[in-house]
């Protein structure tokens, strides 16, 4: 029987390695297939990984459909003889009978894996909101040294979002992230809002009591804040408590003019303009939106496009 996992929660590494181990863990075979070059219009990216079972259940996605299945069969093939494949499709490839639409070339290794160890050396430091690097040997095995891999790739942890407000706006941001697989945190004072984010499966819900008493933030490389209040006095404690650390994205709802008052207020609170201007308004990629959930899809483009900015830099 082949069971495939819903595509959109098996994005990130993390999110494959997790139910392979649960693969293996039941008593199963398991192989990573891992695209390790694209030509064209890929629609995935180097070391994007889809985990299949002996069995023929799958987690994860290597491109928009039109190879998955049959990469799923190979997986399972080289499961049977435990020897690492290395495929390509689309131009160059003996499948003559697999077309990519978008007339470009996907390489993948499919790569029996040997112990549960292997994984979980991937998925450790990842879980612990560490970068994790995935290099493939010549003969298959994970962990090659860096100048004789065949492939390597480094893992960064899924993005976190922090959330700090109340009402209508934090609540369809939390929701909306928390569907494109990032880690949400949400931080509330009102008990209707708490409890509406208790009842959800968000990462993480804080209850805020009184802005003198926050609780300690855990921000890293990979998270976002968003400031969503319209009440001064929770502004400039959560927003001095965020630019003190190392997000990569710090925004705050409201208007230029709100934007205006609030640096006022950062400044006549010692901030200095290094830390001031780290901090966003108004925020969202499409200006002026007024419903919850359209603020939410702008505020989360403007993140995405910044993470990614932030990437591309590291890389240069």
């Amino acid at each position: 029987m082949t069971s495939v996992m819903p595509l959109q929660t098996h994005e990130h590494a993390l999110d494959v390695l997790r139910p392979a181990m649960q693969f293996m863990e039941r008593g199963e075979q398991v192989a990573l297939a891992i695209v390790t070059g694209t030509e064209g219009g890929g629609v995935r990216a180097p070391g994007a990984m889809m985990a299949v079972s002996e069995s023929g259940h799958s987690a994860g996605y290597v491109s928009g459909g039109c190879i998955d299945a049959d990469v799923r069969l190979n997986a399972q093939e080289a499961l049977q003889d435990g020897v690492m494949r290395q495929i390509r499709y689309g131009a160059g490839s003996p499948f003559a009978d697999i077309h990519l639409p978008c007339g470009g070339a996907i390489d993948l290794i499919i790569l029996p894996i040997r112990s549960h160890a292997e994984l979980m050396s991937l998925a450790t430091p990842l879980e612990a909101r560490r970068p994790a690097t995935l290099s493939v040997s010549g003969n298959g095995a994970l962990g090659a040294p860096s100048g004789s891999a065949l492939f390597q790739t480094v893992f960064v942890p899924k993005i976190a979002l922090r959330i700090a407000g109340r009402g209508a706006d934090c609540l369809a941001l939390a929701r909306i992230a928390d569907a494109a697989g990032m880690e949400v945190h949400l931080q509330l004072p009102d008990e209707g809002d708490y409890a509406a984010a208790c009842a959800t499966e968000f990462a993480r819900v804080d209850r805020l009591q009184t802005p003198s008493h926050l609780p300690e933030p855990d921000d890293d490389a990979w998270t976002a804040f968003v400031l969503m209040f319209h009440d001064s006095h929770w502004e400039v404690p959560l927003l001095r408590q965020a630019v003190a650390g190392p997000a990569f994205y710090i925004g705050a709802v409201g208007s230029r003019k709100t934007q205006l008052r609030r640096q006022e207020a950062l400044r006549a609170e010692g901030l200095c303009e290094t830390s001031i201007r780290r901090i966003r308004g108004p925020i969202g990629l499409v200006p002026s939106m007024r419903d919850a959930s359209m603020l939410a899809i702008s505020t989360l483009s403007e993140i995405i496009g910044c993470f990614q900015s932030a990437r591309e830099a590291e890389r240069v």
